[in-house]
């Protein structure tokens, strides 16, 4: 399975998303890196090491009086100081304080209606570090030694530092961080993703896509059994702190880059929280992302859209209603997408004259890249495009299905209501047989 997210530049369905895959077009990890930069400074997570989230605590601290921010900063002696949050809905950034310094010192006051976890911003140079602000005294150090510089300039983002050596108190969130960043259990695998980081980057050096893919399936491997330690931790800090922030935040992270996680599980989950949690930013964002999920369980209707063809001729979903239609979400670059392809052709050769249909709907914005897919692989069933309306978001039909990765199969009945909904192969086909018989 691919996880794909939108690039920066609209030249790549990458999203948070949704859709989105674990390997770009060239199955590259740094890619894939460079394709989550217009979050990376917020959510310091990287799935090669172990994902490390950001967390918070119970906070105690009182939510009155506002913030008050003192910095102390090694590296840069003066200039400007940003406190800067980042818009999860449409991956944009804000600039809500900024102040002038001199000799490494500064202090940024102001007010939050909810706790949350913001940027710290120095320039010149743009270099950067978390910092999860509340309503209280927080007191800040950084040195720009060590610090990891980017340059995403290529794909329409900015070039700078995230800073390394840094330092948060005050914060009742930012030491629960500390808390989950070196929770024992969830570093069991930091040897391994080393491990498979240098054999995938000696593969890539020698050109060995076999090995390069082989390496990615034992990653994908490792990554699902920290994802199920990870959402255990969390699931544990939410039940003893159902009211913190700081659960609603961790809940967050995990979910933006899992959203494969079980519905049930996660409606589960957020039941639990109360009080101030309830009302952060963090559990809206799950809240309407667990209620357009529900809606799109089996038995409701299928969200009907209208695309284009190879021709640029409009085709709508809902002009095949009678008909059994499977709905697939693929990419030319997408490696199981492709090998999937022989295999749907034997159900579509088995099952069309008896009224299924296939819709395929390409992440491709690159149509030339699409136009080379369909002619090597020849599909016989219906093809056309996603589109990306918004700069750096999802596209949109993903989006609307709430596809987590690719490929994603959805089964429609002849009435359009969704049978399955990111089903797997042996479960279409089940289905498939139950409907049409062998």
């Amino acid at each position: 399975m691919v996880r794909v997210f939108t690039n920066l530049n609209n030249k790549k369905s990458i999203a948070p998303a949704r859709v989105f895959t674990k390997r770009n077009k060239k199955e590259s990890i740094s890619h894939f890196d460079k394709q989550k930069a217009s979050m990376k400074k917020f959510v310091n997570l990287s799935f090669f090491s172990g994902i490390i989230f950001l967390m918070t605590g119970c906070g105690q601290n009182p939510t009155t009086g506002g913030y008050t921010i003192n910095g102390t900063i090694k590296g840069v002696d003066s200039g400007l100081v940003k406190l800067v949050k980042f818009n999860q809905d449409d991956r944009t950034t804000a600039t809500i304080d900024s102040v002038k310094f001199n000799e490494g010192k500064f202090e940024l006051k102001g007010k939050l209606e909810s706790p949350e976890m913001m940027s710290v911003t120095i320039e010149p140079g743009n270099w950067s570090f978390p910092v999860f602000v509340e309503n209280s005294k927080i007191t800040v150090t950084a040195d720009t030694t060590g610090s990891e510089h980017f340059d995403w300039s290529a794909y329409g983002g900015s070039v700078g530092a995230e800073m390394k050596t840094f330092t948060v108190s005050g914060s009742n969130y930012q030491d629960e961080l500390k808390q989950y960043d070196q929770a024992p259990s969830l570093k069991v695998f930091e040897p391994t993703f080393k491990s498979l980081k240098e054999a995938y980057s000696t593969a890539s050096a020698q050109k060995n896509k076999d090995e390069v893919n082989r390496v990615k399936d034992e990653m994908d491997s490792v990554r699902g059994l920290l994802n199920a330690l990870q959402i255990k931790w969390i699931d544990s800090f939410v039940s003893k702190n159902p009211s913190s922030a700081a659960g609603a935040y961790m809940l967050n992270q995990y979910y933006m880059y899992k959203e494969d996680y079980p519905l049930k599980d996660m409606q589960a989950l957020m039941a639990k929280f109360t009080g101030a949690a309830k009302s952060t930013v963090y559990f809206d964002i799950l809240k309407r992302a667990a209620d357009k999920r529900a809606a799109l369980q089996p038995g409701n209707s299928a969200p009907d859209f209208t695309a284009l063809k190879r021709d640029s001729s409009k085709f709508t979903l809902s002009s095949l209603k009678g008909q059994y239609v499977m709905l697939d979400f693929w990419a030319s670059w997408c490696v199981p997408c492709r090998k999937a392809i022989p295999h749907w052709k034997e159900v579509y050769a088995k099952y069309h004259d008896k009224g299924f249909e296939i819709l395929s709907v390409t992440n491709d914005s690159r149509w030339k890249e699409w136009f080379k897919a369909l002619d090597e692989e020849k599909m016989p069933w219906l093809q056309v495009a996603d589109d990306f309306p918004v700069k750096n978001m999802p596209a949109r039909i993903a989006e609307l299905y709430m596809t987590p990765y690719l490929p994603t199969y959805i089964l429609l009945d002849k009435d359009g209501k969704i049978i399955l909904h990111n089903g797997t192969e042996q479960q279409i086909d089940d289905r498939l047989k139950e409907i049409f018989g062998n």
